[in-house]
């Protein structure tokens, strides 16, 4: 962890050849991202996510996915490059908006210990759909010092209509004082609305049974 940190304290528009290659060659693995786990996130959070390290144009984060764990369909906010590294098998869908229209692109699972570079265009979701927990490794930079590099991230909500604009976790049913405010009008493919609806309906229901 502390060559990749290094690494990037140098980086300001790196192409993402460059950042790949830099966490290749930084070697982290599982074991080291340990101390950020999250295996007892509350259901109201649709993952762990703990900060590592804030290098004032960079972010490194390490999110915690149990089985059932589901990011909801998101960009990153003022983010303008990062990587994900996963360490486990997980489910990964990345997406098309065409003025308010979502639609399917492409689905690309990861491998465990693989990466992928993270573009400003990217609008997509993972999650954890077996049976063991799992850590994930994420970059996020820009080319200016911000507070929150992943501020202002779009979350995608087709089952209410609208994109939900937030700078904390992209969480399937966000609380109000998470969203800071909502554009309307949003549609999507019937496949996408489906799959939405029934990963938050999942969602709410683990939210319901903690409050029972």
């Amino acid at each position: 962890m502390k060559r990749l940190i290094a690494g990037l304290t140098v980086l300001r528009s790196p192409e993402p050849e460059q950042l790949l290659s830099l966490m290749a060659t930084a070697g982290v693995c599982a074991e080291e991202l340990e101390p950020w786990a999250d295996y007892g996130h509350s259901p109201r959070d649709s993952y762990g996510r703990q900060l590592v390290w804030h290098g004032g144009h960079v972010e490194v984060m390490v999110m915690t996915w149990l089985p059932g764990d589901f990011s909801a369909i998101h960009d990153h906010g003022l983010a303008q490059w990062g990587a994900v590294q996963c360490f486990g098998q997980a489910e990964h869908y990345s997406y098309r908006l065409r003025r308010l229209h979502l639609c399917d692109e492409q689905a690309l699972p990861y491998g465990p210990g693989q990466v992928r570079a993270v573009s400003p265009a990217l609008i997509h979701q993972m999650g954890n759909a077996g049976e063991q927990s799992f850590l994930s490794l994420h970059v996020y930079g820009c080319r200016e010092p911000r507070t929150a590099v992943t501020a202002s991230a779009r979350v995608f909500d087709p089952d209410e209509g609208c994109i939900q604009f937030t700078s904390g976790g992209v969480f399937f049913a966000l609380p109000e004082s998470d969203i800071e405010r909502r554009q309307y009008g949003l549609t999507a493919d019937l496949a996408i609305r489906k799959r939405q609806a029934q990963l938050k309906a999942w969602r709410l229901q683990q939210m319901l049974a903690l409050a029972a």
